[in-house]
């Protein structure tokens, strides 16, 4: 008779659950922040008629334009046959739908808090010069090892539309901290 068995899949599944039960009881914890949320302007051109070396996304994890022929991006721009500036979530596209974008009524200062829902994903949304959105991307696993893939947010403020070079030049705060929602300037704590 062998009394020091290994536990079977039954009883190794109901310790497993145990320990996820127990562990739903605490709050998810994020790893501390280290980079600062800062101010910056960038420009990105249309999706057509513009050289496909010039960058039509942005890449919020990275914070960056980003090309839309060989690079990961959140949301793409593009300018419409009637003029009309359009914001592609990558969903938009046929991506994937994570990233999302959110058109708001209010001023780019005032904004202090990404929200977690209300995000379009799969449609382009028009804007125009003086618009502010919000992005929520991808979820995206570098620096978020320790509580899974967490998306990063940002706003935009878009200070000129270029119909002649086909630009969007925006202001921008991207939150690259894994998980955090704060949308001021400096170290996040939330």
């Amino acid at each position: 008779m062998n009394f020091f068995r290994r536990p079977g899949p039954p009883v190794l599944a109901g310790i497993l659950l145990a320990a996820s039960l127990a562990a739903c009881d605490q709050a998810l914890q994020l790893t501390p922040a280290t980079i600062n949320n800062v101010v910056d302007t960038v420009t990105v051109y249309a999706l057509r008629g513009t050289s496909v070396t010039l960058p039509s996304g942005f890449d919020i994890p990275t914070n960056l334009p980003a090309r839309t022929d060989n690079a990961s991006f959140d949301f793409a721009f593009d300018i419409d046959g009637s003029g009309k500036a359009l914001i592609y979530p990558a969903g938009a596209l046929g991506l994937a739908r994570a990233p999302g974008v959110l058109v708001t009524g209010d001023v780019f200062d005032s904004l202090k808090t990404a929200p977690t829902t209300g995000y379009i994903d799969s449609l382009a949304v028009p804007v125009n010069v003086g618009n502010v959105f919000i992005v929520k991307s991808r979820p995206y696993i570098i620096g978020c090892e320790l509580t899974g893939e967490l998306p990063r947010y940002g706003k935009f403020r878009i200070l000129a539309l270029d119909l002649a070079v086909r630009s969007l030049t925006m202001e921008t705060l991207v939150n690259q901290n894994c998980g955090y929602r704060s949308l001021e300037t400096g170290l996040p704590t939330i």
